[in-house]
Formats: C-alpha cells, structure tokens, sequence
C-alpha cells in the first residue's frame, strides 16, 4: 500500500488557486501585508479541509516565537496527584489550559540540579510561560522574576511575580469568629513547621481576631503532613485541664491535621465536639471516605489554578497584569465545630 505524502501549503495554494503567503495568512497565523477576502479564507479553508492539511507545530513556533503550550513547576514539592489540594491545583490547571487551547508541560523537582540548570530547562522555549508554586528564597524564583520569561505563582504570594492566593486574612479570621460565637474562648492554633507565605498569613490573622474577641491562644508545635500532625503529650494536657482553664478547641492550619486529630481525640476519650471542637482550612474533599464532617474554610483551590492560567496568558500576550490576585474563602460548616 501506497503511502500518501502529506499535503503542503503549495498544494493548498494550488488546489485554491492562491499564493502560499495567502495559504500562510489564513491557516498558520503568518503576519504579512497580504490582505484575504472573506470568499478566498472560505476556498483557502476548503482545499485545507478537502487535501487535509495539518499545520506544523514546530515550523509555526519557530515563525510566530511561541509554542502554545505553557508549563507547570512546583519548585521543590512533589507532584504527588493523591494530594487533595494538589489534585485540585492540576485538574483547575489542566482545564483552564484546555479552555485558553494550550498544552501544558508538567515539569519535575529536577533533583541534583543547580539553580542556574533549573532556570535554563524552565525557560528554554519549550513553553510560553510557567505557572509555578515556590518559596520566595528559591534562587531559581529570583531567577525568574529577573527575566522576561513570563510567569505566575499560585497559592502563596512570592512578592516577585505575580501571584494568584485566597484570602488568608479573610480564612484566618473566619476560623476564630467561628470558634467565638461558639462559645470558646481558650483554643490551640496548629500552624506549618514549613514557611508557607499562606499559613503565616492564615495564623496571624487568627492570632490577632483571637486577641480582638478576647480568645486566649496557644501556639502549638508546626508540623507538615501524615501522622505528623497527631498532638502531643503537652497538647492533651492542654485539653484535659480543669473546665475553667480548659482548651475546648483546636484551629488546624490543614484539613489533614484535623483527620489525623480527630482519631486520636475519640480514642483518648473526648467527645467531637462537645469536648473538643476542631475546624480545618482548606476545604479539599480527601481521597478516601471519612468519618467525620470536617467544619473547614473552602478555599476554592481549582479556581485558584484557573485564574492563574488566565493571568500567564495575559502575561504571555503582554498585558499588565496585578502583582497579587486574592479569591474569597467560604467557611465550610460541618460536624467538628
């Protein structure tokens, strides 16, 4: 069997009876002073059709100096999808490269690579732009922001580059307001033994509405992920006082800490939430069925990766864009509280 040649922009140009420029003006883009009518696009477009024509990616990239794809980069975190919020975080990127009709390039942590290698591999032309999630100290982020390439942070604010964040202020100060018109008035506040720019934001709001409704607080040890976030003996003591010295309830900087502490609460003995009330943040539904129904603040993670993919296509396009894009939060009700 005989193995068709693909159609070319001559073929097409020919089969309607045009020049190539013509054929290059009205299916790849190509910037020229050759004006086409509406009837010749139409017979342009049917012979592409008729022949099928397919445009060449890389050729168009190298004319038009764009890939139409963009990447994605987490900095040192893992790209582990089983994460609730991570998995939010890619399935809002993915769709919203898919509505702007970009591809997306996932890129790794790159282990054993210096910054300078790093910074090369992100913005060598493979895509248009990144949206990326990182620490403000990372050499590669201030590698970053000192070039043209365009970029956007998503979930914590670098400072930078423009970022796109839930209001933490807004979340922080939600939990307390929360906890307050329930009644307590002592409650232990967990926060991230990692920096995240978030959390800080989150946990000083709290710290401060606290003060203001005159809660009395107790910062708690930081902690990251797993059976990290169960408390410790000094916690619990916390909570076994006597009534009127007693921590009746705990503001978690996680929802995965409020599902690691709830277990071990029930199992010392404490009613949920009689005794102890626990709210989370975040709001991401867990990939696993629970017990309980975690009183939490939704932060809308998926829209969060969506206006961050619509903002790098403003940049990609050279528009000014904010340096920080903040999303409401929505308090979450649930069993917990």
């Amino acid at each position: 069997m005989r193995i068709q040649n693909r159609a070319t922009l001559g073929d097409v140009a020919k089969l309607a009876g045009v020049s190539k420029m013509a054929v290059s003006v009205v299916l790849n883009g190509a910037r020229s002073g050759t004006r086409v009518s509406v009837a010749t696009r139409e017979r342009i477009v049917a012979a592409a059709s008729e022949l099928e024509y397919q445009v060449n990616p890389i050729a168009r990239s190298l004319r038009t100096k764009q890939t139409g794809s963009i990447g994605f980069y987490s900095g040192n975190h893992s790209l582990e999808d089983r994460s609730p919020y991570l998995r939010e975080i890619l399935l809002g990127i993915r769709a919203a490269s898919d509505e702007i009709g970009m591809d997306l390039l996932m890129f790794g942590i790159f282990d054993g690579k210096s910054a300078a290698e790093v910074f090369r591999a992100l913005s060598d032309g493979r895509v248009d732009g990144l949206v990326i999630h990182a620490d403000s100290e990372d050499p590669v982020v201030k590698m970053l922001a000192g070039s043209r390439f365009p970029v956007v942070a998503h979930t914590d604010a670098l400072g930078t580059i423009p970022s796109v964040v839930v209001d933490d202020d807004q979340g922080g100060r939600m939990q307390a307001k929360v906890l307050y018109e329930k009644g307590h008035r002592r409650v232990l506040v967990r926060t991230s033994r990692y920096p995240f720019t978030s959390v800080k934001r989150r946990t000083y709001a709290f710290m401060d509405e606290a003060e203001k409704l005159g809660i009395e607080t107790k910062l708690g040890r930081g902690t990251t992920y797993g059976r990290d976030h169960a408390l410790d003996a000094e916690e619990l003591d916390l909570l076994r006082r006597d009534r009127k010295d007693r921590f009746t309830a705990i503001a978690d900087w996680d929802d995965g800490c409020v599902h690691v502490q709830i277990p071990q609460l029930v199992a010392s003995g404490f009613s949920i939430p009689e005794d102890v009330a626990v709210i989370g943040y975040n709001g991401v539904e867990p990939e696993y069925p629970l017990a309980w129904d975690v009183t939490s603040i939704d932060c809308r993670w998926d829209e969060v990766a969506r206006t961050a993919v619509r903002t790098l296509q403003n940049r990609i396009l050279g528009k000014d864009v904010p340096m920080e894009i903040r999303l409401p939060v929505i308090l979450r009700p649930g069993a917990t509280v």
